[in-house]
C-alpha cells in the first residue's frame, strides 16, 4: 500500500505542469485567436469590390483587432468599373480591423496596368482614402522611364502619383511604348 501511494505522489508531481522561462524583454507571447492557411479577403465599400488578399498564412488577434499576414501576399485592387488597377506582392503584412487599412512590408512590388511596376520595401494601403503610400525609397519603372526617390503616394493603378524626396529620373530613349 506504501508503494502504490508513493508512485500516486510521484505520478501527480511528474503531471504538473513545468514553469517556463519568461522571454528576456519580460513580455509573454500572444497567441492568434484565429488561424488559417492559404487564405483570401475581400475587402469591399458600397456592395463594390475595392481589393482582393490573399496570403499563405493568416493570424487574427481579436485584442488588438489586427490580422497578420505572412507566407507570401498577392493582393488586386480594382477600379471602381470592377476591372483590374494593379496587383502587389510582399513577404508580409497586416490589416488594421478598424480602418482596413493595410500595411506591407519585404519586397514590395506593385504591378499597374497602366503604369509600370513600383519597387520599395514597405507600403500602405490607405482604404478610407484609396491611396497607397510609402516614407520609404521607391523605383518606379515605366515602358520608356525609371522614376526613383523617397516617399511616394498614389492611387492604386498609379495615374497619378507623387515622388516626395530625392527625385532622380532616366529617360529609355530606344523604348518603345506599348
Amino acid at each position: 500500500m506504501a508503494f502504490h501511494l508513493c508512485a500516486a505522489v510521484l505520478f501527480a508531481a511528474a503531471c504538473q505542469p513545468v514553469d517556463q522561462p519568461a522571454p528576456e524583454d519580460g513580455t509573454q507571447d500572444v497567441l492568434p485567436d484565429q488561424e488559417a492557411w492559404n487564405t483570401t479577403i475581400y475587402l469591399s465599400r458600397d456592395g463594390r469590390q475595392e481589393a482582393t488578399i490573399r496570403a499563405g498564412h493568416r493570424l487574427y488577434f481579436s485584442e488588438t483587432n489586427v490580422t497578420v499576414l505572412d507566407e507570401g501576399i498577392q493582393v488586386e485592387f480594382f477600379e471602381e468599373d470592377g476591372s483590374l488597377a494593379s496587383t502587389l506582392e510582399a513577404e508580409w503584412g497586416e490589416i488594421d480591423g478598424q480602418t482596413h487599412n493595410l500595411r506591407v512590408r519585404g519586397g514590395v512590388t506593385v504591378h499597374s496596368t497602366e503604369r509600370g511596376t513600383l519597387e520599395t520595401d514597405s507600403l500602405t494601403w490607405l482604404n478610407t482614402a484609396n491611396l497607397i503610400v510609402t516614407d520609404a525609397a521607391v523605383r518606379l519603372t515605366g515602358d520608356t522611364d525609371v522614376i526613383a526617390g523617397d516617399g511616394f503616394e498614389a492611387d492604386p493603378g498609379m495615374r497619378r502619383y507623387i515622388i516626395q524626396r530625392n527625385i532622380k529620373g532616366r529617360f529609355l530613349p530606344d523604348a518603345q511604348p506599348q
